[in-house]
């Protein structure tokens, strides 16, 4: 059924991992397939051999994940509550809603990490600053959250109250 992978491990004779599509009794089924060389007593590809692992069902689960990943992309980036993720050690922002930016009183996550950002935003009021991170690395464990009240300073003088609620989640191994 998947003679082109066949050809291609005798004529290189290196195993071969790839996916293929097979028809069987229950419908087009996908497998992960390995296959070796086989070689003859003189030495020469005789063959291959090899075996087949049926992944119908985690692609079906992985494309089923990657949907639900782009609907709550969606909804994140279209919330009215500002919500932004960032590394653990704050240099590096992940995601940011338009909401969490407006909150913070920048119009682009380029614009916030030109003023300085390193954790915490640099709108927030400088008294607040130092309590805000050290709420975010006293987070240890996954799920660990925390409820905290900070100011943020505008470019127009405003300052506005804001009641945050931070979380160590990881994503990725990280």
């Amino acid at each position: 059924a998947c003679i082109e992978s066949e050809r291609e491990v005798m004529s290189s004779e290196k195993t071969c991992v790839s996916e293929e599509i097979v028809q069987a009794g229950e419908g087009t089924r996908l497998l992960t397939t390995y296959k070796s060389p086989l070689y003859d007593l003189d030495g020469s590809v005789m063959g291959t051999v090899g075996g087949a692992i049926d992944v119908t069902q985690e692609r079906a689960y992985e494309q089923e994940i990657m949907r639900k990943n782009r609907t709550l992309e969606l909804i994140f980036s279209t919330m009215d509550c500002g919500v932004m993720c960032h590394s653990r050690d704050g240099h590096r922002i992940i995601s940011i809603n338009k909401a969490a930016l407006e909150i913070l009183g920048y119009s682009s996550q380029e614009e916030m990490m030109r003023d300085g950002f390193d954790m915490v935003a640099s709108s927030v009021l400088d008294e607040d600053q130092a309590q805000l991170r050290e709420c975010i690395q006293a987070l240890k464990r996954v799920n660990d959250s925390v409820n905290i009240e900070y100011r943020v300073r505008h470019k127009n003088g405003g300052v506005i109250h804001v009641m945050g609620n931070i979380k160590l989640v990881e994503e990725d191994g990280k």
